[in-house]
């Protein structure tokens, strides 16, 4: 019976996909690309280059935290590893963390059980600050207080410079997943200009959740069609809500994938470009 839940989902994904294209009319639809302005887009990029180098940041602190010699360049290029297998992995993207362990044991020539466990401890982070923030968007704060309860006594055993270090991450997290939902309100408000940052935090985080169901690589579908679809639940006009999704995921996915790409080959080319200078000397 298992075996057919993923190709089940996927079909019914599929097919809600299809139907909200379907109902776009091609009028509305170049009406709702032309309402985005450049400053909008300028915005979006910013903001996004601002949550790349906070995620970079999180990542370099949890590995000094963890002893381990490394400079926040060799973090980046790990990352921008990391992005790309994400991308093309379905679901929770555990290929992408696979990807981010290897390159830092070759970069920094760590053992695997440490660059292991900076992998699950940066993941431990971060799905605990998304837990508590989805909790307090849901309006269950409860939640969140027994996630720090249970955090507290574990980090009371530590020393204080590694307990202040953990807040500091664990703040770090936070601030990137809220940056989330607030790209989102900022695009969904140029289309419709009653949304509620509330509503607007839930379609958000909900299209994430769906996107981590190992169905298609990225997310792909997924995520699409679970954000416009709660967005035409909301009140959004299709072609709005079609555009609005498009555009959200273009920044915060695709764009990441096109520059972490860019960047890989580039610091491929030159690093070798070097290496070939040094031998011809």
């Amino acid at each position: 019976m298992k075996k057919y839940i993923k190709p089940a989902t996927a079909i019914v994904i599929a097919v809600l996909l299809v139907v909200a294209i379907a109902q776009i009319d091609r009028e509305n639809l170049i009406h709702s690309v032309r309402q985005i302005p450049i400053w909008l887009i300028a915005l979006m990029v910013g903001l996004q280059v601002v949550t790349q180098i906070l995620v970079n940041l999180q990542w370099y602190t949890i590995a000094r935290m963890s002893d381990i010699s490394i400079t926040f360049r060799s973090i980046f290029l790990a990352n921008c590893q990391g992005n790309i297998i994400d991308s093309i992995t379905p679901g929770i993207k555990f290929g992408g963390e696979v990807a981010r362990a290897v390159k830092i044991k070759k970069i920094v020539n760590c053992t695997v059980l440490q660059a292991a466990a900076l992998v699950a401890v940066q993941k431990i982070f971060s799905i605990g600050a998304m837990l508590v923030v989805l909790s307090f968007v849901l309006g269950v704060p409860v939640l969140s207080l027994l996630l720090l309860a249970f955090l507290v006594p574990i980090k009371a055993k530590r020393p204080q410079l590694f307990r202040m270090k953990s807040v500091w991450v664990f703040l770090l997290s936070l601030l990137i997943w809220m940056l989330y939902p607030l790209k989102m309100y900022i695009v969904v408000m140029q289309f419709f200009s009653e949304a509620n940052f509330m509503h607007v935090s839930v379609v958000t985080f909900s299209s994430y959740v769906v996107a981590m169901i190992p169905i298609f690589p990225g997310g792909l579908g997924g995520f699409e069609g679970t954000m416009t679809g709660l967005l035409v639940a909301m009140g959004v006009v299709v072609s709005d809500a079609a555009v609005i999704t498009v555009f959200f995921r273009f920044v915060t996915f695709w764009l990441v994938m096109i520059f972490s790409l860019t960047m890989i080959l580039f610091y491929n080319f030159t690093g070798k470009a070097i290496v070939a200078a040094k031998l011809a000397e």
